[in-house]
């Protein structure tokens, strides 16, 4: 935090009170008047301080809600697992397979293109083993939508109780799946610094799993 931004209330307050109203009463009751505003000081500079990258966000989930460990941004994902730290990944999602219009394999001077797909002639279309790739009705289409990114919560914090999750409908907790955090403030956190319309999810993970 720069020094410019580090406010001595105590001293300012002092500066402030006339010399003939400076009695150590006077100046107590003022100071607990000025506690509002103080707290909404810090916690307005706090917030402009921090943006939605992921070690500004990385750095205020672990100083909320796993606070007795120190964060460091330059650490690597193997080094903050063994930490216990809670880290940001990005999501795994499947390969995309591009669908072309027959004429996109085509240069413009006529010269055939090395295709993702493998182009039949106009009479090898009879067969049905030849059928090209195509999306024609609304069944065609994916549903499942995926994540933009994951958080990635230490076991510790979920079994001190300091992150509550969602158990699944055996009342059981997944170690690969994902898991629904019950707190309305992890949540609050996240959607006040990511950027508007980024999703995420979220992952328990255990250090010994990577030592093994």
């Amino acid at each position: 935090m720069n020094k410019y931004t580090i406010l001595k209330w105590e001293k300012l307050l002092l500066w402030l009170i006339p010399p003939i109203l400076r009695k150590k009463t006077h100046a107590q009751w003022l100071n607990v008047l000025l506690a509002p505003i103080r707290s909404i000081y810090e916690e307005t500079l706090y917030k402009m301080q921090h943006t939605g990258q992921v070690i500004y966000l990385e750095k205020v989930l672990n100083e909320t809600f796993n606070p007795t460990k120190n964060y460091n941004p330059n650490a690597s994902t193997e080094q903050k697992r063994l930490n216990e730290l809670i880290y940001i990944d990005e999501s795994v999602k499947p390969t995309l397979q591009y669908v072309y219009l027959h004429k996109e394999y085509y240069e413009p001077d006529g010269t055939l293109m090395i295709p993702l797909l493998k182009i039949f002639k106009r009479e090898e279309y009879k067969n049905k083993n030849n059928k090209p790739v195509y999306l024609a009705h609304r069944k065609d289409y994916t549903t499942l939508a995926y994540a933009n990114f994951r958080v990635f919560i230490p076991e510790i914090l979920i079994t001190n109780g300091t992150i509550t999750i969602q158990p699944d409908k055996n009342g059981a907790v997944s170690k690969t799946a994902a898991i629904k955090v019950a707190n309305i403030e992890f949540h609050n956190l996240l959607n006040f610094y990511k950027l508007a319309g980024k999703s995420y999810e979220s992952y328990p993970y255990s250090p010994e799993v990577l030592e093994k």
